[in-house]
């Protein structure tokens, strides 16, 4: 069987300082069809420069496309990305991030012809101090399938995109949220991989812009926006979906208390208000049970994080009690 050619996007956004790092990892690949696209989105600095240099030394396996563009954010370089394309299979790789030579031939492997995605852990990597931690997915809990929302460390195929109209919103906040769920709603119960690690590493820079995204205030910062268009937009979770629908509303649940926790942090008094009472009624009207989900008993979902469990559990009933707003204030 011809193998497949694997489109790998990065958006560069004045990274002349990591370019050869990530750049040459995909030129390191052991996978022999690569196909690299560099999405420039409007650099300052050197990027274009560097990224004309990488390309005239891009090996045999690896054929890399440049795009110069105005800067449009990161949904627009990865769309762009998308759109030029011509990969039987898509993954994503941030600038600063790295990836190991068996990265693409460990993603492809995991998927036969007929799977639609796969999800493998990933490595986190703390800028500065350069200590690392796994975050392994266990294979055999569904609830893997939610923990990463991140478009890398993951595959998917270029015909589900596309049949499906699938892209990057406009966001400035959980962009990769929408992304992700809407791919999953358009695929099969037991079409999609997980596996246990991808090697993928991860740079966790906590002065990064999608850091400060999280704390300021905004309609294109505003996560019920996004899950607004989340649910008219993708499709219904049905017995035959990818998706649970017990899993994937308390995946929102969780979401939800995670964008509280960080917006209390840039926000007023008022606005803060604003925003929870938003939140809530965001989760009555499309969640009316969501109090009842049974993940929100002690232990549950297995496979997620005890701390992360114990913080969410404790917020719905805090918020039943009329308590985690004034707790939130004073945090």
């Amino acid at each position: 069987m011809q193998e497949r050619l694997v489109t790998i996007i990065i958006p560069v956004y004045n990274g002349e300082s990591v370019l050869e790092d990530s750049a040459g990892d995909v030129f390191a690949q052991d996978y022999p069809h690569v196909e690299l696209i560099a999405v420039n989105d409007g650099s300052a600095d050197g990027s274009l420069g560097v990224l004309e240099t990488l390309k005239a030394k891009a090996p045999s396996n690896v054929t890399m496309k440049i795009i110069d563009q105005p800067n449009g954010g990161v949904c627009s370089a990865r769309n762009a990305g998308l759109d030029a394309a011509t990969g039987d299979y898509i993954a994503f790789l941030d600038q600063d991030d790295r990836i190991p030579d068996y990265y693409v031939t460990g993603l492809v492997n995991a998927m036969s012809p007929e799977d639609e995605m796969v999800i493998g852990g990933s490595i986190d990597v703390h800028a500065g101090t350069g200590k690392t931690a796994d975050r392994d997915l266990d294979t055999q809990e569904p609830w893997s399938m939610y923990r990463n929302t991140a478009p890398w460390g993951r595959l998917y195929r270029r015909d589900t995109i596309n049949a499906n109209g699938i892209r990057f919103e406009d966001l400035k906040i959980s962009e990769d949220f929408y992304f992700n769920f809407l791919y999953l709603s358009c695929c099969h119960k037991g079409k999609v991989v997980i596996i246990s690690q991808s090697g993928y590493r991860w740079t966790i820079n906590k002065g990064s812009e999608s850091h400060a995204n999280m704390s300021r205030i905004g309609k294109d910062r505003d996560v019920t926006e996004m899950l607004d268009r989340l649910l008219s937009d993708m499709k219904a979770v049905t017995k035959d979906s990818a998706l649970d629908a017990v899993l994937f509303e308390y995946l929102v649940i969780k979401h939800i208390v995670w964008y509280l926790l960080f917006v209390r942090k840039g926000a007023s008094g008022n606005e803060l208000k604003e925003v929870y009472g938003k939140c809530m009624c965001f989760l009555e009207e499309h969640f009316p049970d969501y109090r009842k989900n049974p993940m929100l008993k002690p232990g549950h979902p297995k496979g997620e994080n005890r701390k992360i469990r114990f913080i969410v559990r404790a917020a719905v009933r805090l918020h039943g009690m009329h308590l985690l707003l004034p707790l939130i204030r004073i945090m």
